[in-house]
């Protein structure tokens, strides 16, 4: 059974890579249709001859016991990134506001020579305007979203940010907000004959059928203008920040006299425990404290965000209530319906059998009575499998050596984001939950988040976060409004990433129980990615 559902889970879980749930996770402020990005990683990254590629720098066969004093990292000697690339001194330099003052202009130079004009001006010039204007708004943007997601318990960063981004607001609703309203409106034959006597302009072709998809769904200029201006103040980005925030400054405490750690802390020490009793008081831990005054502010935060959501894609138009992010992703519903019926009737059988298979081992290697939730991760700690953290330096050169073996040259993008401190690696108090790689514009990105407690599951979110990472980098070449990939196609890169270096070390086990060890925590993984995920559906 166990060797049948390995065989289907694969397949059935590269079905469902087009279902992965969006996360707040990217800073970029359009996604593109998906072509371009695509063609640049699949040439990029087509197995070539060898190339020069820089060493391991630890072995990275196995996920093999790691001495005492190399395991034992501090969250103090974990590296963080490095937003100098930005060309920001700190996140109140009067720099900002200069560059913010510069975007005002560029932007209302723009409305005043393109609105109203782009059936007679040149659409390829209008288009290269808004990217370069584009570029400086998200330039501010990112910057102080990464800072901030480091720094949530910093009230006069997120005072700072709240003002930058009603500046930005402003901008883009009084100056830039109709350029997309109008590109949508332009009538077939006045565009067909723009890329008729416009030749560059099909380079954004990929761009420019994106705006005119969302046609239907537009309101008037006026109703798309004050949604913009009010959005750092009402809807979701609001109400998201706080709750993030809220959770950031939880704190648990699992024995008596123990020390405090943040939610990402405890998760990581409950899914990494052999011991059934140790994962169920994490849990009762952490339910207790979700109980308590931010489940109140979990309710709010989920009505207010779920009401505007109905209420404004009612107003859009959508058929759906998913219909609208399917658009954006260019997925029809029709598929995503395919895809949720494929989960439930597939997804639900495959899921029973996996965990009865897991409880079985359990219940032999753990001495299991009965699996219950905080069972679900739980490791199998049989074939010899370390159960010392993982330092840092070894996960990189895991990640590396997988990635090598695919492509020299993703092994040296994936390096280079480790040389270049573009990595924000330790699980510190006041930052944000969970990993994100954030794309930001072509020159200056990517920057990964992460919160690294040194598990076999940290190794594999930095082979999945690099995977976009490399995906970003490849994709640069096509321009800051394209390189964005729909998250249809940006997840299958990162589990693509993810998938390198599992299979690497998979091929590496030294027996079949060390095998069986990582197939069922792969398993995991894919239960979580796709079964689970549907499940909120």
């Amino acid at each position: 059974q166990f060797k049948q559902a390995v065989a289907v889970m694969p397949r059935f879980a590269r079905s469902v890579l087009t279902l992965i749930v969006a996360s707040s996770s990217s800073l970029s402020v359009r996604s593109s249709a998906s072509r371009p990005a695509f063609v640049a990683f699949a040439k990029a990254l087509t197995p070539q001859a060898p190339q020069s590629s820089r060493s391991c720098t630890a072995s990275a066969a196995t996920m093999a016991p790691i001495a005492e004093t190399e395991a034992e990292e501090t969250s103090s000697s974990l590296p963080r990134w490095d937003l100098g690339k930005f060309g920001f001194a700190t996140p109140f330099s009067d720099d900002i506001d200069s560059h913010l003052d510069e975007t005002a202009k560029l932007a209302e130079a723009f409305k005043a020579k393109y609105e109203g004009k782009l059936g007679d001006a040149s659409l390829l010039s209008a288009i290269q305007d808004y990217e370069k204007i584009s570029i400086r708004t998200t330039l501010v943007s990112s910057y102080l979203h990464l800072s901030h997601d480091t720094n949530l318990d910093d009230d006069s960063l997120k005072k700072r940010k709240g003002a930058v981004s009603q500046r930005q607001s402003e901008i883009y609703g009084d100056n830039l907000e109709w350029f997309s309203l109008d590109v949508a409106e332009l009538d077939d034959a006045v565009l067909a004959n723009q890329y008729e006597t416009e030749p560059g302009l099909s380079k954004y072709k990929s761009f420019v059928d994106e705006l005119r998809r969302q046609k239907p769904h537009n309101l008037s200029k006026d109703v798309e203008r004050a949604l913009t201006v009010r959005s750092p103040y009402v809807g979701t980005r609001p109400l998201v920040s706080f709750f993030d925030k809220e959770l950031s400054l939880m704190r648990f405490k699992i024995d008596d006299g123990g020390e405090e750690v943040n939610m990402e802390v405890l998760l990581s020490r409950m899914q990494s425990s052999s011991d059934a009793d140790f994962r169920a008081k994490c849990l009762k831990v952490l339910n207790d404290g979700l109980a308590g005054s931010v489940s109140r502010t979990a309710a709010l935060s989920l009505s207010a965000v779920s009401g505007g959501w109905l209420i404004e894609n009612k107003e859009r138009k959508y058929t759906t209530l998913r219909s609208r992010r399917n658009l954006d992703n260019n997925c029809p519903d029709a598929v995503v319906d395919s895809l949720l019926d494929g989960v439930r009737e597939a997804g639900i059988p495959l899921c029973k059998r996996f965990y009865t298979l897991k409880k079985g081992i359990l219940q032999k290697t753990q001495n299991l009575e009965k699996l219950t939730w905080s069972d679900r991760n739980a490791p199998i700690d049989i074939g010899g499998v370390s159960k010392d953290k993982i330092s840092w330096e070894s996960a990189v050169a895991m990640v590396e050596k997988g990635y090598h073996k695919f492509s020299p040259k993703m092994s040296n993008l994936f390096k280079s984001m480790v040389d270049e401190k573009r990595i924000d690696v330790p699980a510190t108090n006041g930052k944000k939950g969970g990993a994100y790689c954030a794309g930001v514009v072509p020159g200056v990105g990517p920057f990964q988040l992460l919160n690294f407690d040194g598990t076999k599951q940290d190794v594999a979110t930095l082979a999945h976060e690099s995977g976009h990472g490399c995906h970003d980098i490849l994709a640069y070449e096509q321009g800051y409004l394209q390189y964005h990939p729909p998250l249809t196609l940006a997840e299958t890169a990162s589990i693509f990433g993810e998938m390198i270096v599992f299979r690497d070390l998979l091929a590496q086990s030294s027996s079949k129980e060390e095998e069986l060890t990582l197939l069922m925590s792969k398993i995991d993984d894919v239960v979580n990615s796709v079964v689970r995920q549907c499940s909120f559906d």
